[in-house]
Protein backbone atom coordinates (compact mmCIF):
# COMPACT_ATOMS: atom_id res chain seq x y z
CA UNK A 1 0.00 0.00 0.00
CA UNK A 2 2.85 2.53 1.34
CA UNK A 3 4.64 1.69 -2.62
CA UNK A 4 1.20 2.07 -4.41
CA UNK A 5 0.79 5.45 -2.57
CA UNK A 6 4.90 6.58 -3.52
CA UNK A 7 4.49 6.02 -7.17
CA UNK A 8 1.06 7.95 -6.99
CA UNK A 9 2.83 10.95 -4.93
CA UNK A 10 5.46 10.82 -8.25
CA UNK A 11 3.24 10.83 -10.28
CA UNK A 12 1.23 13.50 -9.15
CA UNK A 13 4.37 15.41 -9.03
CA UNK A 14 5.61 14.83 -12.52
CA UNK A 15 2.21 16.06 -13.97
CA UNK A 16 3.01 19.27 -11.50
CA UNK A 17 5.81 19.96 -13.11
CA UNK A 18 4.59 19.31 -16.66
CA UNK A 19 1.53 21.93 -16.08
CA UNK A 20 4.00 24.62 -14.73
CA UNK A 21 6.50 24.48 -17.49
CA UNK A 22 6.39 27.48 -19.60
CA UNK A 23 5.06 26.84 -23.35
CA UNK A 24 7.12 29.02 -25.79
CA UNK A 25 5.78 31.55 -27.86
CA UNK A 26 7.72 30.66 -30.92
CA UNK A 27 9.67 28.11 -31.67
CA UNK A 28 12.53 27.74 -34.62
CA UNK A 29 11.50 24.37 -36.90
CA UNK A 30 15.11 24.88 -38.95
CA UNK A 31 18.72 26.83 -37.40
CA UNK A 32 18.21 29.21 -40.42
CA UNK A 33 21.10 30.88 -41.52
CA UNK A 34 22.03 33.32 -44.49
CA UNK A 35 22.05 32.37 -48.26
CA UNK A 36 23.82 28.87 -49.08
CA UNK A 37 26.39 29.24 -51.68
CA UNK A 38 26.74 26.28 -54.23
CA UNK A 39 30.66 26.49 -54.88
CA UNK A 40 31.41 25.91 -58.09
CA UNK A 41 35.18 24.73 -58.13
CA UNK A 42 37.07 25.77 -61.11
CA UNK A 43 41.47 24.93 -61.25
CA UNK A 44 43.71 27.63 -61.96
CA UNK A 45 44.87 28.28 -65.54
CA UNK A 46 48.12 29.05 -66.29
CA UNK A 47 48.88 31.16 -63.18
CA UNK A 48 45.34 32.93 -63.30
CA UNK A 49 41.59 32.37 -61.29
CA UNK A 50 38.79 31.35 -62.76
CA UNK A 51 36.07 33.85 -62.09
CA UNK A 52 32.45 33.18 -62.68
CA UNK A 53 30.60 36.12 -64.39
CA UNK A 54 27.05 36.82 -66.05
CA UNK A 55 27.43 40.09 -67.40
CA UNK A 56 23.60 40.30 -69.01
CA UNK A 57 20.70 40.02 -66.09
CA UNK A 58 17.79 42.49 -65.70
CA UNK A 59 15.87 43.74 -62.62
CA UNK A 60 12.48 44.52 -62.55
CA UNK A 61 13.60 48.32 -63.35
CA UNK A 62 13.18 47.31 -66.48
CA UNK A 63 11.61 43.63 -67.81
CA UNK A 64 12.99 41.47 -65.07
CA UNK A 65 11.08 40.10 -62.28
CA UNK A 66 13.68 40.54 -59.44
CA UNK A 67 15.41 43.87 -58.18
CA UNK A 68 18.76 44.68 -57.70
CA UNK A 69 19.45 43.56 -54.38
CA UNK A 70 17.58 39.92 -55.28
CA UNK A 71 19.85 39.61 -58.10
CA UNK A 72 22.92 39.70 -55.90
CA UNK A 73 21.74 37.23 -53.70
CA UNK A 74 20.46 34.93 -55.95
CA UNK A 75 23.89 34.90 -57.82
CA UNK A 76 25.98 34.82 -55.02
CA UNK A 77 24.14 31.76 -54.15
CA UNK A 78 24.60 30.43 -57.86
CA UNK A 79 28.29 30.33 -57.29
CA UNK A 80 28.88 33.40 -59.53
CA UNK A 81 31.94 36.38 -58.45
CA UNK A 82 30.96 39.16 -60.69
CA UNK A 83 28.26 40.18 -61.97
CA UNK A 84 26.52 43.23 -64.03
CA UNK A 85 22.85 44.57 -64.14
CA UNK A 86 21.99 45.73 -67.85
CA UNK A 87 18.89 47.15 -67.43
CA UNK A 88 17.42 47.59 -71.07
CA UNK A 89 17.94 51.50 -71.62
CA UNK A 90 15.09 51.94 -73.68
CA UNK A 91 12.17 49.98 -72.73
CA UNK A 92 11.53 49.93 -69.10
CA UNK A 93 7.97 48.02 -68.59
CA UNK A 94 8.70 47.52 -65.14
CA UNK A 95 9.11 51.23 -64.35
CA UNK A 96 5.80 52.11 -66.06
CA UNK A 97 4.27 49.34 -63.76
CA UNK A 98 5.26 50.71 -60.93
CA UNK A 99 4.11 54.45 -61.47
CA UNK A 100 1.03 53.23 -61.84
CA UNK A 101 1.64 51.52 -58.52
CA UNK A 102 2.77 54.75 -57.38
CA UNK A 103 -0.11 57.07 -58.60
CA UNK A 104 -1.61 58.06 -55.52
CA UNK A 105 1.27 59.52 -54.65
CA UNK A 106 1.02 62.50 -57.44
CA UNK A 107 -1.34 65.52 -57.09
CA UNK A 108 -4.41 64.21 -58.83
CA UNK A 109 -3.44 60.86 -58.82
CA UNK A 110 -2.09 60.98 -62.53
CA UNK A 111 1.85 59.85 -62.76
CA UNK A 112 4.51 61.16 -65.01
CA UNK A 113 4.18 60.31 -68.66
CA UNK A 114 6.13 57.25 -69.71
CA UNK A 115 8.17 57.60 -72.43
CA UNK A 116 10.51 55.27 -73.62
CA UNK A 117 13.86 56.57 -74.69
CA UNK A 118 13.57 55.76 -78.33
CA UNK A 119 10.75 58.55 -78.78
CA UNK A 120 12.23 60.85 -76.24
CA UNK A 121 15.20 62.80 -75.86
CA UNK A 122 16.44 61.86 -72.84
CA UNK A 123 16.18 58.93 -70.25
CA UNK A 124 14.57 60.36 -67.03
CA UNK A 125 15.16 56.93 -64.91
CA UNK A 126 18.36 56.95 -62.82
CA UNK A 127 20.88 53.82 -63.97
CA UNK A 128 23.16 54.63 -61.64
CA UNK A 129 20.97 53.98 -58.56
CA UNK A 130 19.92 51.31 -60.20
CA UNK A 131 23.08 49.77 -60.12
CA UNK A 132 24.00 51.58 -57.10
CA UNK A 133 21.47 49.31 -55.26
CA UNK A 134 23.22 45.94 -55.78
CA UNK A 135 26.37 47.63 -54.81
CA UNK A 136 25.21 48.31 -51.71
CA UNK A 137 23.24 44.75 -51.48
CA UNK A 138 26.94 43.52 -51.75
CA UNK A 139 28.68 45.61 -48.84
CA UNK A 140 25.53 44.50 -46.42
CA UNK A 141 25.52 40.88 -47.04
CA UNK A 142 29.07 41.09 -46.79
CA UNK A 143 29.82 38.66 -50.16
CA UNK A 144 33.39 38.78 -51.83
CA UNK A 145 31.51 39.62 -55.18
CA UNK A 146 31.89 42.13 -57.68
CA UNK A 147 29.15 44.49 -59.60
CA UNK A 148 30.44 45.95 -62.88
CA UNK A 149 28.43 48.81 -63.50
CA UNK A 150 26.26 48.26 -66.97
CA UNK A 151 22.99 48.96 -69.07
CA UNK A 152 21.71 47.72 -72.46
CA UNK A 153 21.05 49.44 -75.29
CA UNK A 154 18.67 48.11 -78.14
CA UNK A 155 17.35 49.14 -81.36
CA UNK A 156 15.73 47.01 -84.01
CA UNK A 157 16.97 43.37 -84.12
CA UNK A 158 16.95 43.23 -87.66
CA UNK A 159 19.50 45.99 -88.37
CA UNK A 160 21.09 46.88 -85.10
CA UNK A 161 20.41 44.10 -82.67
CA UNK A 162 21.02 44.72 -78.55
CA UNK A 163 24.10 45.85 -77.18
CA UNK A 164 25.80 45.61 -73.31
CA UNK A 165 27.84 48.20 -71.66
CA UNK A 166 29.76 47.71 -68.96
CA UNK A 167 32.09 48.98 -66.94
CA UNK A 168 30.49 52.41 -67.23
CA UNK A 169 31.27 56.06 -64.77
CA UNK A 170 28.06 56.96 -65.78
CA UNK A 171 25.00 55.19 -67.09
CA UNK A 172 22.78 58.37 -67.53
CA UNK A 173 24.50 60.47 -69.87
CA UNK A 174 25.10 57.38 -72.38
CA UNK A 175 21.89 57.72 -74.15
CA UNK A 176 21.76 59.15 -77.67
CA UNK A 177 18.66 58.37 -80.85
CA UNK A 178 21.55 57.03 -82.59
CA UNK A 179 22.74 53.96 -81.40
CA UNK A 180 26.04 54.56 -82.61
CA UNK A 181 26.67 57.85 -81.13
CA UNK A 182 25.36 55.91 -78.10
CA UNK A 183 28.43 53.42 -78.70
CA UNK A 184 30.32 56.02 -78.94
CA UNK A 185 29.92 57.84 -75.67
CA UNK A 186 30.79 54.29 -74.22
CA UNK A 187 34.35 53.93 -75.41
CA UNK A 188 34.80 57.55 -74.36
CA UNK A 189 33.77 56.44 -70.94
CA UNK A 190 36.12 53.41 -70.91
CA UNK A 191 33.85 50.98 -71.53
CA UNK A 192 33.48 47.46 -72.91
CA UNK A 193 30.59 46.82 -75.23
CA UNK A 194 29.14 43.25 -75.64
CA UNK A 195 26.88 42.63 -78.92
CA UNK A 196 23.64 40.52 -77.32
CA UNK A 197 22.24 37.32 -78.73
CA UNK A 198 23.74 38.06 -82.15
CA UNK A 199 21.03 35.30 -83.69
CA UNK A 200 18.04 36.62 -82.47
CA UNK A 201 15.49 37.38 -85.19
CA UNK A 202 18.44 37.29 -87.52
CA UNK A 203 21.03 34.91 -88.88
CA UNK A 204 24.86 35.19 -88.16
CA UNK A 205 26.04 34.67 -92.14
CA UNK A 206 26.51 38.50 -92.28
CA UNK A 207 26.53 42.05 -90.96
CA UNK A 208 24.55 44.37 -92.07
CA UNK A 209 25.57 47.83 -92.85
CA UNK A 210 25.84 49.44 -88.98
CA UNK A 211 27.28 46.24 -87.77
CA UNK A 212 29.96 46.38 -90.55
CA UNK A 213 29.72 49.93 -89.47
CA UNK A 214 30.32 49.65 -85.47
CA UNK A 215 32.70 46.56 -85.82
CA UNK A 216 35.26 48.32 -88.17
CA UNK A 217 35.32 51.22 -86.11
CA UNK A 218 36.46 48.97 -82.82
CA UNK A 219 32.89 49.83 -80.71
CA UNK A 220 32.43 46.46 -80.12
CA UNK A 221 34.88 44.37 -77.52
CA UNK A 222 32.66 41.18 -77.21
CA UNK A 223 29.82 38.51 -78.24
CA UNK A 224 27.92 36.60 -76.81
CA UNK A 225 28.25 33.42 -78.19
CA UNK A 226 25.91 31.76 -75.99
CA UNK A 227 22.66 33.21 -74.49
CA UNK A 228 21.28 31.58 -71.74
CA UNK A 229 20.72 27.89 -72.96
CA UNK A 230 21.16 28.73 -76.70
CA UNK A 231 24.46 28.73 -78.41
CA UNK A 232 25.67 30.47 -82.04
CA UNK A 233 28.45 28.20 -83.24
CA UNK A 234 29.14 30.98 -86.15
CA UNK A 235 29.83 33.55 -83.88
CA UNK A 236 33.02 31.76 -82.52
CA UNK A 237 35.12 31.52 -85.66
CA UNK A 238 33.74 35.79 -85.68
CA UNK A 239 35.57 36.32 -82.80
CA UNK A 240 38.84 34.47 -83.36
CA UNK A 241 39.43 35.80 -86.87
CA UNK A 242 37.88 39.58 -85.26
CA UNK A 243 39.76 39.09 -81.59
CA UNK A 244 36.78 39.89 -79.99
CA UNK A 245 35.94 38.31 -76.79
CA UNK A 246 33.22 35.39 -76.29
CA UNK A 247 30.88 35.27 -73.49
CA UNK A 248 28.06 33.67 -71.87
CA UNK A 249 25.13 35.33 -70.43
CA UNK A 250 21.86 34.63 -68.77
CA UNK A 251 20.31 37.35 -70.07
CA UNK A 252 17.95 36.55 -67.12
CA UNK A 253 14.46 38.31 -67.04
CA UNK A 254 12.84 35.67 -64.13
CA UNK A 255 14.38 33.75 -61.61
CA UNK A 256 17.73 31.44 -62.65
CA UNK A 257 16.60 28.71 -59.97
CA UNK A 258 13.79 26.60 -62.32
CA UNK A 259 15.70 27.12 -65.53
CA UNK A 260 19.78 26.01 -64.04
CA UNK A 261 19.90 24.05 -61.07
CA UNK A 262 16.33 22.22 -60.94
CA UNK A 263 17.48 21.34 -64.32
CA UNK A 264 20.84 20.04 -63.17
CA UNK A 265 23.02 22.54 -65.09
CA UNK A 266 25.23 25.18 -63.58
CA UNK A 267 24.25 28.96 -64.41
CA UNK A 268 25.23 30.17 -67.79
CA UNK A 269 28.19 31.98 -67.34
CA UNK A 270 31.33 33.70 -68.39
CA UNK A 271 34.51 32.05 -67.10
CA UNK A 272 37.00 34.56 -67.04
CA UNK A 273 40.92 34.16 -66.30
CA UNK A 274 41.99 36.87 -63.71
CA UNK A 275 44.98 37.53 -61.29
CA UNK A 276 42.20 39.07 -58.73
CA UNK A 277 38.81 39.72 -58.46
CA UNK A 278 38.83 43.16 -58.88
CA UNK A 279 37.22 45.51 -61.72
CA UNK A 280 40.40 46.39 -63.36
CA UNK A 281 41.78 42.88 -63.39
CA UNK A 282 38.27 41.67 -64.56
CA UNK A 283 38.17 44.16 -67.73
CA UNK A 284 41.77 43.19 -68.21
CA UNK A 285 41.23 39.83 -69.09
CA UNK A 286 38.24 40.49 -71.06
CA UNK A 287 39.66 42.87 -73.44
CA UNK A 288 42.42 40.27 -73.91
CA UNK A 289 40.04 37.55 -74.62
CA UNK A 290 41.14 35.70 -71.52
CA UNK A 291 37.60 34.18 -71.26
CA UNK A 292 35.67 30.52 -71.96
CA UNK A 293 32.02 30.41 -72.20
CA UNK A 294 30.02 28.03 -70.13
CA UNK A 295 25.89 26.82 -70.77
CA UNK A 296 24.19 23.84 -70.51
CA UNK A 297 26.99 21.90 -69.69
CA UNK A 298 29.10 22.91 -72.78
CA UNK A 299 32.36 25.16 -72.80
CA UNK A 300 33.20 27.29 -75.72
CA UNK A 301 36.07 29.06 -76.58
CA UNK A 302 39.33 29.47 -78.04
CA UNK A 303 41.10 26.12 -78.52
CA UNK A 304 44.38 26.79 -76.73
CA UNK A 305 42.34 28.59 -73.87
CA UNK A 306 39.97 25.30 -73.61
CA UNK A 307 43.06 23.15 -73.68
CA UNK A 308 44.72 24.30 -70.74
CA UNK A 309 41.76 24.55 -68.76
CA UNK A 310 41.18 20.77 -69.25
CA UNK A 311 44.52 20.29 -68.73
CA UNK A 312 44.49 21.73 -65.34
CA UNK A 313 41.07 20.85 -64.38
CA UNK A 314 42.06 16.85 -64.73
CA UNK A 315 44.32 14.63 -62.91
CA UNK A 316 46.33 11.92 -64.71
CA UNK A 317 48.17 9.99 -62.77
CA UNK A 318 49.95 6.09 -64.27
CA UNK A 319 48.69 3.65 -61.66
CA UNK A 320 50.28 0.32 -63.29
CA UNK A 321 51.88 -0.74 -66.71
CA UNK A 322 49.93 -4.27 -67.63
CA UNK A 323 50.83 -7.09 -70.02
CA UNK A 324 51.91 -6.47 -73.64
CA UNK A 325 53.32 -2.85 -71.94
CA UNK A 326 49.68 -1.65 -71.58
CA UNK A 327 49.45 1.63 -69.71
CA UNK A 328 47.31 1.98 -66.58
CA UNK A 329 45.74 5.71 -65.80
CA UNK A 330 43.61 6.86 -63.52
CA UNK A 331 41.76 10.07 -65.01
CA UNK A 332 40.26 12.85 -61.83
CA UNK A 333 37.94 15.26 -62.78
CA UNK A 334 39.16 18.47 -60.06
CA UNK A 335 36.26 20.62 -61.17
CA UNK A 336 32.77 21.26 -60.80
CA UNK A 337 32.24 21.24 -64.63
CA UNK A 338 31.25 17.15 -66.36
CA UNK A 339 34.09 16.35 -69.00
CA UNK A 340 32.71 13.96 -71.96
CA UNK A 341 35.55 12.39 -73.40
CA UNK A 342 35.69 10.41 -76.19
CA UNK A 343 38.13 8.08 -77.78
CA UNK A 344 36.93 6.33 -81.41
CA UNK A 345 33.45 5.20 -80.36
CA UNK A 346 33.98 5.50 -76.53
CA UNK A 347 32.48 7.85 -74.36
CA UNK A 348 34.10 8.42 -70.52
CA UNK A 349 31.69 10.62 -68.70
CA UNK A 350 34.42 12.32 -66.04
CA UNK A 351 32.17 13.49 -63.42
CA UNK A 352 33.17 16.32 -60.83
CA UNK A 353 35.81 14.84 -58.13
CA UNK A 354 35.16 10.88 -59.58
CA UNK A 355 38.18 9.07 -61.05
CA UNK A 356 37.85 6.54 -63.71
CA UNK A 357 40.40 4.61 -64.85
CA UNK A 358 41.47 3.84 -68.54
CA UNK A 359 44.04 1.99 -70.37
CA UNK A 360 46.29 3.12 -73.19
CA UNK A 361 49.31 1.94 -74.63
CA UNK A 362 49.96 -2.29 -76.26
CA UNK A 363 53.47 -1.12 -77.69
CA UNK A 364 56.57 -2.86 -78.24
CA UNK A 365 58.64 -2.85 -75.32
CA UNK A 366 61.26 -0.38 -75.55
CA UNK A 367 58.53 2.02 -77.66
CA UNK A 368 56.83 4.49 -75.54
CA UNK A 369 53.08 4.41 -74.32
CA UNK A 370 50.47 6.13 -76.44
CA UNK A 371 49.65 8.89 -74.38
CA UNK A 372 46.01 9.55 -72.85
CA UNK A 373 44.80 11.58 -75.97
CA UNK A 374 40.86 12.46 -76.43
CA UNK A 375 38.39 14.16 -78.21
CA UNK A 376 36.05 16.31 -75.70
CA UNK A 377 32.42 16.28 -76.85
CA UNK A 378 31.84 18.79 -74.17
CA UNK A 379 33.83 21.44 -75.76
CA UNK A 380 33.34 23.47 -78.67
CA UNK A 381 35.63 25.51 -80.65
CA UNK A 382 35.78 27.64 -84.51
CA UNK A 383 33.52 25.91 -87.13
CA UNK A 384 31.52 23.66 -84.48
CA UNK A 385 34.54 21.11 -83.91
CA UNK A 386 35.85 19.63 -80.91
CA UNK A 387 39.13 19.64 -79.46
CA UNK A 388 41.56 16.98 -79.64
CA UNK A 389 43.54 16.93 -76.13
CA UNK A 390 46.71 14.99 -75.07
CA UNK A 391 46.05 14.88 -71.50
CA UNK A 392 49.26 15.53 -69.21
CA UNK A 393 50.47 12.70 -67.10
CA UNK A 394 51.70 12.99 -63.72
CA UNK A 395 52.04 16.51 -63.56
CA UNK A 396 53.17 18.46 -60.42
Amino acid sequence: MKRVLFLISALLVALSSVAQKKIPHAVKTYNEATARRMEIVLPKVKGYNCYKGDFHIHTSYSDGRVNPSGRVVEAWVDGLDVIAITDHYEGRTGEKKFLKVVAPYFEGGTPPKYQSAGKAKRVLADFNAIHQEAVDQVAKSGYPMLVIKGCEMARNAQTHGHFNALFLQDINGLYDADLEVALQRVKEQGGVVIHNHPAWRRDTSDKTEFHERVYSEGLVDGVEVANGYTFYPHIVRRCIDEGLTMFANTDEHSMTTHRFLQNGNLRTMTIIFAKELTEKAIKDAILKHRTIAYSGGCLIGEESWLVEFLNAAVDCCLVAVKEKNEHLYMLTNQSSIPLRLRRGKTIYELEPFKPILVSFGKDKEGVEATRPVYTVDNMWVADYKHPKVEIAIDKK
